[in-house]
């Protein structure tokens, strides 16, 4: 018998509209894959009570010939900063465990629309920020595949919960690397979009506009054709987050491999990657080149280096007065200039996601997040696509960035690696 819990959130969607499967039976079998590994890796912090409700009546329209959208029936869950009617946003601070939401997030909202079908919410740092997945109210989220291991921050939870199998479709955010660290950690896949391409209205203390520069929205699944399929269902005006530009979306299937270039880098001086990081990247490069790609070895000068300078900066803007402040945003408009003259010749950056793969929890590691803060700074969409494993089995992931707006792009190069580098499915464990 089929485990519907191993059936892609593409597969599940094509299946519930053929009538092969019943949402009812896909949302039961993931509710009770949370109930088997929950108590190991505590990622669930919240369930949704109507989830099976929902599902049911999700049934009962289709046989009336009513589909809701691309996900109906679909099984989704969202990192605890988002806001779920009647459920608390409680982000991992015991000053918040009562402060239930009275509507969605608009996210949430979207992908419901689209009829997925929420299954609850996942932990995260306090506050809903931090590079270890771990509170004071819901506790320490762990690696799924090694328990001593973090499965990263901020969306930690979304990350560790797909990965074992919890859920198909994860909604998460990333400022700095919280999309796409976790999903390197934890060996799935995740998707940063341009800044501005999603609201972040009813995400906690993630408020968007000229306020929030960096922080953009994205999903998080086990295949980049997933990522493909659920994106485009959140973007769009609100008429409330003032930084969101209309722009159209590109479909990754009208991209012609054979006509990119792509620039290719396995470490950098400021932040040397391990071996198996940089081999993993090298295997990538070949993976594309083989699939068509021009692809050729070019690394932005002192791309880190610079980029953790002025991350460093910006996180104490409170600080900073009169001309320190010009002088911040100066720089900040140089080494997006910079990026951009760089970027001339080629269509994409391909890139370790960290230095390493997941670490001991609360290890010292300054360097985390040194090769995804360059991209939150530039504001570029960025995919990050399971690659590799280490020796002792721990996922490896890399990132690949496209110029603002063309989010087409870098999910056409991540089906691309997917295709010509197949990286086995999660092992059955002890989970």
């Amino acid at each position: 018998m089929i485990d519907l819990t191993r059936l892609t959130a593409g597969e599940l969607a094509q299946r519930i509209r053929q009538r092969g499967l019943s949402a009812e039976a896909v949302v039961a079998a993931f509710l009770t894959r949370i109930a088997a590994v929950n108590p190991t890796i505590n990622a669930v912090v919240q369930l949704a009570p109507d989830a099976l409700d929902r599902a049911r009546q999700a049934d009962h329209d289709l046989a009336q010939g009513r589909i809701h959208g691309p996900l109906h029936g679909v099984p989704f869950t969202v990192k605890d900063v988002f806001d779920v009617t009647g459920l608390p946003t409680a982000v991992g601070l015991e000053g918040r465990r009562h402060a239930v939401a009275g509507e969605d997030a608009i996210a949430v909202q979207r992908w419901r629309q689209a009829g997925a079908i929420l299954l609850g919410k996942t932990n995260c740092p306090p506050g809903g920020a931090g590079s270890d997945t771990e509170n004071l109210r819901y506790g320490r989220t762990l690696h799924p595949d090694d328990p001593t291991r973090t499965p990263g921050g901020s969306s930690g939870g979304e990350a560790a919960l797909i990965a074992a199998y919890g859920s198909p479709l994860g909604l998460g955010s990333d400022s700095g690397g919280g999309l796409r660290v976790p999903a390197h950690f934890c060996g799935v896949a995740a998707l940063k979009p341009t800044v501005g391409r999603v609201p972040n209205t009813g995400a906690y203390n993630q408020r968007g506009g000229l306020t929030d520069v960096r922080t953009q929205i994205g999903p998080l699944a086990r295949s980049v054709a997933d990522l493909a399929l659920a994106w485009p269902l959140l973007c769009g005006q609100d008429f409330i987050d003032a930084g969101v530009v209309p722009m159209p979306i590109g479909d990754p299937t009208s991209i012609c491999l054979g006509e990119l270039s792509v620039a290719y880098f396995s470490s950098d001086p400021a932040a040397p990657a391990s071996a198996e990081t940089a081999d993993t990247v090298g295997a990538v490069a070949q993976a594309l080149a083989r699939a068509g790609v021009h692809v050729e070895p070019a690394r932005p000068r002192d791309f880190v280096r610079n980029g953790r300078g002025i991350s460093d900066a910006y996180a104490e803007i409170a600080a900073l007065r009169g001309q320190d402040v010009v002088e911040l945003y100066d720089a900040w408009d140089g080494y997006r200039s910079f990026a951009l003259q760089f970027m001339r010749p080629y269509d994409a950056i391909l890139c370790p996601v960290a230095h390493q793969p997941a670490p001991p929890f609360r290890e010292v590691d300054r360097k985390r997040f040194d090769y995804t803060l360059p991209f939150s700074l530039l504001g570029w969409p960025v995919v990050v696509v399971p690659a590799g494993r280490s020796k002792t089995g721990l996922p490896i992931g890399v990132q690949i960035a496209a110029r603002p707006w063309r989010e087409e792009v870098v999910l056409a190069l991540g089906l691309a690696v997917e295709r010509e580098l197949p990286v086995a499915r999660r092992p059955h464990s002890t989970l």
